[in-house]
């Protein structure tokens, strides 16, 4: 039964019936402290009505007689100034129900930032739509294992804020104080519970799950140029699941904005160590999708797709299962791209025979390599070598690794106001507004400006580009800029006397000196082009040490194949290499264990070994 002064009304924030109570016509939960929108209370006390001072609430002038002042109580604003609201005489809610509605909020936020991202991967980068129902009952069976709604969570939590609290005394001096203490530290264990970050690992579970060919670095490529709902969702997160409550003193600003991104390779043992929690079995990275995808990027025939499945089907490495180990092999993108690296060196014979040098010097009449270089077969007169670096080297070229928002000036701080500023100006603030205003028309008036002056830039450049091309000889710059005017036609008759042929030793020479100093920066090492060979079979490289140094030596051919691979996958050479060189070892102890096993002479063994070839620096 209600008690005197309160009345029995549904409350929709505790979705109960509870005792309602106030002032001044609007009434309260006496549990959470919301006010009812259906009901107001009209009557009139009456000893309020024949009160010496000044009659009932409304006087005989029809105006309304201004209540009391009362003091104002602090709601907490933790990432910014504490901002008083006045509620009445209303109490605030105990800290327990404060606990509790922050944890209901942020879960539930979480959970629409994960269901926009899928459906963002459905509609925007045409994933399959299956993640949609796989992503929640991942992320349901997640957070039941976190213990976070656990019957005695609040109260733990609460007990090591007092613990923490208790070691600083003479810090906190204020109820208040301690009250916006016990929220934050509520507020940052939710936050190391479960994760904003972990929206993007199930994301990136449910596509892995599905077997389509996403990989990590989409996901956080994505996500940090606000693609996926992540950095600034928390700017829309009223849209979907409404005003927070009364209990909830906490911006969304302060609840959702991320404070950190994690990386690919953290992404997937993020993606393990989920898996290893909630005992799911993950499959391996679907090879041939990926691989597929990046056969598409560099422009490179379809036909190589099934010999590097092969490859794969022979090895089956396990770094290709996501590991949440940390320190567990290379990440599963290096892997495959090491696959697909072997695939090419078997079918195109890219093993140091100079394919590169030879592209330098145009000699079609050029002697080939004698017999014993050579290793002709089926394969490499389908698959020219030549013709694959040169078309890695214009892919080379092509690749931008830099992100959208980082093309210029303009792209940079639309992406910066939108995305990571996003609700840091106070809208009140009329003055910093318009400041903002006046310097965004200041900068787009003198962008305007400039884009006259750059073309008028580049039409000199390109004019004078050719006597910049040789450095500052003055002979070659004259004689090339007196064959700019020349047709094909007379090319052949006026060569001799303009000197329009550069001599080819020389460009070979330079050619070569600039590949030995790219090599150099990257801590690898030229290796010239091998003339004889005992044997036909697969080379593989080997570190070599200098000065307690590890340092690679390659060939050109080898490196160019490697320079560009590296540069899809986003990776360092290095490990891309190093890589690469454990799957070699894998298929020779493979490859001799079978040999051993079936009895087969060495001298019989088609192919040969593997040959690990010592080599001496200069």
């Amino acid at each position: 039964m209600a008690n005197e002064g309160t009345i029995r009304h549904f409350c929709e924030i505790c979705r109960d019936v509870t005792d309602f109570e106030g002032e001044v016509g609007f009434l309260y939960c006496l549990q959470c402290g919301s006010q009812t929108q259906d009901i107001i209370a009209t009557d009139v006390v009456a000893d309020d009505m024949f009160a010496e001072e000044g009659g009932g609430l409304y006087s005989q002038t029809l105006h309304r007689r201004a209540p009391p002042k009362q003091e104002p109580e602090e709601i907490l604003d933790i990432d910014g100034e504490e901002k008083p609201r006045v509620f009445g005489s209303v109490p605030l809610p105990d800290i327990e129900t404060v606990a509790g509605a922050i944890r209901a909020r942020y879960v539930e936020g979480l959970q629409l930032m994960l269901r926009r991202q899928c459906e963002v991967l459905v509609e925007t980068f045409n994933v399959s739509p299956l993640i949609c129902g796989m992503a929640p009952s991942i992320w349901l069976r997640h957070v039941s294992t976190t213990g976070a709604f656990k019957e005695g969570w609040v109260a733990l939590v609460i007990a090591n804020c007092k613990d923490r609290q208790a070691k600083r005394v003479k810090e906190i001096k204020k109820k208040r104080g301690q009250r916006k203490a016990t929220i934050t530290f509520i507020l940052r264990t939710l936050r190391k519970t479960i994760p904003i970050y972990l929206t993007l690992a199930i994301s990136f579970l449910s596509c892995h799950l599905a077997r389509e060919p996403v990989l990590p670095t989409d996901i956080i490529d994505w996500a940090l140029e606000a693609k996926l709902p992540y950095l600034s969702f928390f700017h829309d997160m009223d849209k979907y699941i409404g005003t927070a409550p009364v209990a909830c003193p906490l911006k969304n600003r302060t609840m959702f904005r991320p404070t950190l991104l994690l990386g690919s390779c953290q992404l997937e043992v993020v993606v393990g160590k989920i898996a290893e929690k909630i005992a799911l079995n993950l499959p391996p990275v679907n090879f041939y999708a990926v691989a597929r995808r990046w056969l598409e990027e560099l422009t490179l025939p379809m036909k190589i797709l099934p010999h590097a499945c092969r490859v794969y089907e022979w090895l089956l490495p396990a770094e290709l299962w996501i590991s949440g180990n940390d320190f567990f092999g290379f990440p599963t993108r290096v892997v495959v791209m090491s696959v697909l690296i072997i695939t090419l060196r078997i079918l195109y014979n890219i093993n140091g025979y100079g394919t590169w040098e030879e592209s330098l010097s145009n000699v079609t009449d050029k002697q080939g390599p004698t017999e014993d270089v050579t290793m002709e077969s089926n394969m490499s007169s389908v698959f020219d070598a030549r013709e694959l670096l040169r078309v890695l080297s214009a892919v080379h070229e092509d690749i931008e690794v830099k992100h959208d928002y980082s093309k210029d000036l303009n792209s940079y701080l639309k992406y910066c106001k939108d995305v990571i500023s996003v609700e840091m100006t106070p809208d009140s603030n009329l003055r910093v507004n318009r400041t903002i205003d006046k310097c965004w028309n200041i900068y787009n008036k003198s962008e305007d400006n400039d884009s006259g002056i750059e073309a008028d830039n580049l039409n000199f450049e390109q004019k004078d580009i050719g006597t910049m091309r040789y450095g500052d000889d003055a002979t070659n710059s004259t004689s090339f800029d007196s064959c700019a005017n020349l047709n094909p036609s007379d090319y052949d008759k006026k060569s001799s006397s303009h000197k329009c042929v550069v001599d080819s030793s020389f460009r070979e020479e330079r050619e070569l000196d600039k590949m030995r100093f790219e090599m150099e920066q990257n801590w690898f090492i030229y290796l010239a082009p091998v003339t004889k060979r005992k044997s036909k079979g697969y080379i593989s490289y080997r570190r070599v040490n200098v000065d307690k140094i590890l340092i690679y030596a390659v060939h050109a051919d080898y490196y160019i194949l490697l320079r560009t691979l590296a540069k899809v996958v986003r990776v360092d050479m290095r490990l891309l290499h190093a890589s690469t060189l454990e799957l070699e070892r894998k298929l020779a102890w493979i490859e001799e264990k079978i040999r051993t096993s079936l009895n087969v002479p060495k001298g019989r063994s088609e192919g040969g070994p593997v040959e690990h070839q010592e080599f001496e620096l200069d």
